[in-house]
């Protein structure tokens, strides 16, 4: 009896290897359309109260504007509001069974205020094939770039897919 290893036996209908590294370049670009969506005032205090920050910036003009605030401050996680009800695309990935999240990264910059017209652009910035003891995992990076109407950046968000 061998003790060699063996290479995982990859699927006949499954592209070749230098194929999915072909499609995973092709997807590094722009995705899908930007879009604009206005910071509202009902939307920060839900935001704010639904992850049980008090701070006033996030409900009274008078006190964000006296801690040096635009206006009325929205909370961090309201970005994931914008990005999952303002873009849209998909993967049709010709290889895998199944694509899994592998994490965020945040930049934070100008923060969103009531009233700030937000324009979310989406690109895919990194995709590449590697291998491993259980074969190819194809790693895709997506990122979310956050601007104002002044067009300053409020954030970034990276986000890394796996897919197997």
């Amino acid at each position: 009896m061998s003790s060699a290893m063996t290479e995982p036996v990859r699927d006949a209908a499954e592209p070749s290897d230098a194929e999915a590294e072909r499609f995973l370049a092709a997807l590094i670009g722009p995705i899908g359309e930007e879009v604009t969506t206005l910071v509202e005032l009902g939307a920060v205090r839900r935001m704010a109260l639904a992850i049980g920050d008090r701070d006033p910036i996030h409900f009274d003009e008078d006190a964000a504007k006296a801690r040096g605030y635009r206006g009325v401050v929205a909370p961090w996680p309201l970005l994931w509001l914008y990005f999952f009800t303002c873009t849209i695309y998909k993967h049709d990935f010709p290889f895998g069974k199944a694509t899994v999240h592998g994490q965020d990264d945040y930049d934070f910059h100008e923060p969103m205020v009531v009233g700030d017209r937000i324009t979310v652009r989406a690109a895919i910035t990194d995709a590449k094939l590697k291998h491993g003891k259980s074969g190819r995992l194809g790693q895709v990076v997506s990122e979310r770039r956050f601007t104002n109407q002044r067009g300053e950046l409020c954030a970034v968000l990276r986000t890394t897919l796996f897919r197997r």
